[in-house]
């Protein structure tokens, strides 16, 4: 313990775990994250004041026992620190009501869905009333629970639109690095969809999958490598391919230009 020269107390870090009660190195760890910085005496031990003993207290209680982490935890209770990043947006384009509409339709609850694609009930419930940011990859294992194509949860257009110029589409993101998807069709409650698909060199979709649904592609320019229920297809400029989602398919451009397709699909069958 050391007393300052106003009289205030200042407490050892043996003394301020103590207190608190975690061990010293649960203070230093704190530190490593950035979540907390000591203060320092002038033989360069830590010190900690009342102010530091309330955040430290405050830290403590939201990391541990409110479950969250702890740069979330400094977050709420000091604020003035690095915010824990937030995941990746899904475009607006993908962020609808079909995932609630999905869900009801097959008859799942809240509950059951969350725990089979590994979120909570209420980030679901989020999600599907838009009120929180989703990452891709957490709503492509919605999809894939559904049985559907990300593709289907394009949000209804918000005004409608029979014509769609020349690269005025709108851009949807489906979490394929090198891949560009633009919707061409500007319609609401519209079975179909029409995407000009780009796809760099060295880019695809490597891993299978299958889904609802009925697709169709025409190669615009370039080549893409098509695997369609372990049958392998070279897909040229001009050549066109069609198929039915279930069937278990990939995609990936091997060559050393772009290719561009228009893809369109359907989810009913």
């Amino acid at each position: 313990m050391y007393i300052t020269d106003s009289g205030g107390i200042l407490l050892t870090i043996q003394e301020a775990a103590k207190e608190i009660g975690v061990v010293p190195a649960t203070i230093r760890n704190w530190e490593k994250q950035g979540v907390f910085t000591s203060k320092r005496a002038d033989n360069g031990y830590r010190v900690f004041d009342h102010e530091d003993m309330t955040k430290l207290r405050g830290l403590l209680r939201f990391s541990k026992e409110k479950k969250i982490s702890v740069s979330a935890a400094q977050k709420v209770f000091f604020g003035g620190y690095p915010a824990e990043p937030e995941p990746p947006k899904a475009p607006q384009v993908l962020q609808s009501e079909k995932w609630k509409k999905c869900r009801l339709e097959r008859g799942f609850g809240l509950e059951e869905v969350a725990k089979a694609v590994k979120i909570s009930s209420s980030y679901l419930h989020k999600i599907e009333n838009s009120q929180t940011n989703v990452s891709l990859d957490i709503l492509q294992r919605l999809a894939d629970f559904y049985g559907e194509n990300l593709l289907y949860y394009i949000a209804d257009a918000q005004d409608e639109k029979h014509l769609v110029r020349k690269a005025s589409g709108s851009a949807i993101d489906i979490g394929l690095e090198g891949v560009s998807v633009e919707s061409l069709i500007a319609m609401s409650k519209f079975n179909l969809s029409a995407m000009l698909y780009t796809i760099a060199p060295n880019s695809g979709r490597n891993h299978t999958q299958s889904h609802h649904g009925e697709e169709f592609i025409y190669v615009l320019s370039g080549k893409i490598h098509f695997t369609l229920s372990r049958a392998e297809y070279v897909l040229s400029a001009g050549d066109s391919f069609s198929f039915r989602s279930p069937d278990t398919h990939s995609w990936f451009n091997h060559e050393k230009k772009e290719a561009q397709l228009l893809w369109i699909y359907t989810p009913v069958m």
